[in-house]
């Protein structure tokens, strides 16, 4: 009796055992762009991993838009996608799903972010992107040591010009502008432009020029850009000459910004400056940051982000991208030294971050955020062929013929849009 207990007992272990060996739990794979702090990311993934049983698996491609609109049947359910322009072009070919129902935290998605961000990334009055993170364009960066040296401030727009323009006077160029990058010269003028237009007028008419409700023409347009020509073509303003603006490549610009030999020691640049900095420089030693100053509006800023979007239409891919925009998101990542982790997440806790120049990034979009101020790079939801061919062909004709053909420039543009 007590033999056949026994082995009874060892044939259930035994069935148990390779039950156990042979279960393959469920894999949620995950595409999108290859990143800086990717490997934090992926660390991230396998905690949710853990948390739900499952087996999570990243993989980078060059355009997830692209990819999955040539691979419809790929094995990935969740994308991520740069730019709120892809998911609603997805969200029209009916290639990704709606995210209505996923709650995060709780609470309805609708209820995480600022209308503006979720107005982006809808389609038929549906929701399709999940915004995971987001980075500030208006910022100046400088070389402390430099800085010191001259008499500048930040208490306005205004100011700032009035100070630069005064040490140009008396020999030093004090701006860096390399924003050189081939086909794509002339992104960075946008940029300056879309500060000027949201701080000096606000988010209503910045939301409409967006929109393409005016015309490029508009006298609110041109004087956004008209703001900004004391900056580019003011004698001696640009390090180099304003041609070098377009003319000498835009990663080099942290190197020639922190060298001891240059005289330029500002720019106006955003998050993307930090991918350049050279290693051995550290922030708040060897350079600062600031944002834009205001014109009208303070603490406007304009800024990009990461959307997560789901390509199959299942419950455990939205429980993944339920966790992936939680509040508890991201803590690990920003735990780390290095990391540039900048949550979109209303709730997210600050300090955790372990990083200081993170940290202020963070603050500089949540604050805007909190006042309906921050409002995503305008070039990048127009139609393609505009904010992504004609505004950058309209700023490098601009700085090649002058000031004084911009009138000639917008007309221009507004008829081919």
């Amino acid at each position: 009796m007590n033999k056949n207990i026994l082995f009874f007992s060892l044939i259930v272990l035994i069935i148990t055992i390779f039950s156990f060996l042979a279960f393959d739990p469920p894999e949620v794979v995950i595409i999108g762009p290859e990143f800086h702090d990717q490997q934090y990311f992926v660390e991230e993934l396998n905690i949710i991993a853990d948390e739900l049983g499952i087996k999570i698996k990243y993989e980078s491609v060059s355009d997830a838009e692209t990819f999955i609109i040539d691979n419809p049947n790929s094995s990935s359910s969740i994308a991520i996608i740069p730019n709120p322009q892809g998911v609603v072009n997805l969200a029209e070919r009916n290639l990704i799903y709606s995210l209505d129902d996923v709650l995060v935290d709780n609470n309805s998605i609708f209820n995480i972010y600022p209308n503006h961000l979720i107005s982006i990334v809808s389609h038929e009055d549906s929701i399709y992107g999940g915004w995971t993170r987001l980075f500030p364009n208006s910022l100046i960066w400088y070389d402390i040591s430099k800085f010191k040296q001259h008499n500048v401030k930040f208490d306005s727009f205004e100011t700032l010009l009035k100070g630069t323009k005064k040490i140009a006077d008396n020999g030093t160029s004090p701006w860096c502008a390399n924003s050189e990058s081939s086909a794509s010269t002339g992104w960075v003028q946008t940029n300056w432009m879309e500060d000027v237009l949201l701080t000096k007028y606000g988010p209503e008419v910045y939301d409409e020029w967006s929109k393409l409700k005016i015309n490029a023409s508009n006298i609110k347009i041109f004087l956004s850009i008209k703001h900004i020509e004391d900056f580019i073509f003011y004698d001696n303003h640009i390090y180099n000459g304003t041609e070098s603006i377009i003319n000498k490549e835009f990663r080099n610009l942290p190197k020639v910004l922190l060298d001891d030999s240059t005289e330029c020691f500002m720019s106006w640049s955003g998050h993307y400056f930090r991918y350049y900095i050279p290693e051995d420089y550290q922030y708040l030693k060897d350079f600062a940051v600031t944002n834009v100053p205001k014109i009208n509006f303070e603490n406007s800023v304009v800024g990009i982000g990461d959307n997560i979007v789901l390509t199959k239409d299942n419950e455990l891919s939205k429980k993944v991208i339920s966790k992936i925009l939680s509040k508890n998101f991201g803590e690990t990542w920003s735990s780390y030294q290095d990391t540039e982790f900048i949550s979109a997440n209303q709730n997210f806790n600050k300090q955790i971050i372990n990083n200081e120049l993170t940290k202020y990034e963070y603050s500089v979009v949540h604050d805007a955020l909190q006042k309906d101020l921050f409002r995503y790079d305008a070039s990048e939801i127009m139609a393609r062929p505009i904010g992504s061919n004609l505004l950058w062909e309209l700023f490098k004709e601009y700085i090649r013929e002058g000031p004084q053909n911009l009138v000639k420039l917008l007309n221009q543009l507004d008829k081919e849009i």
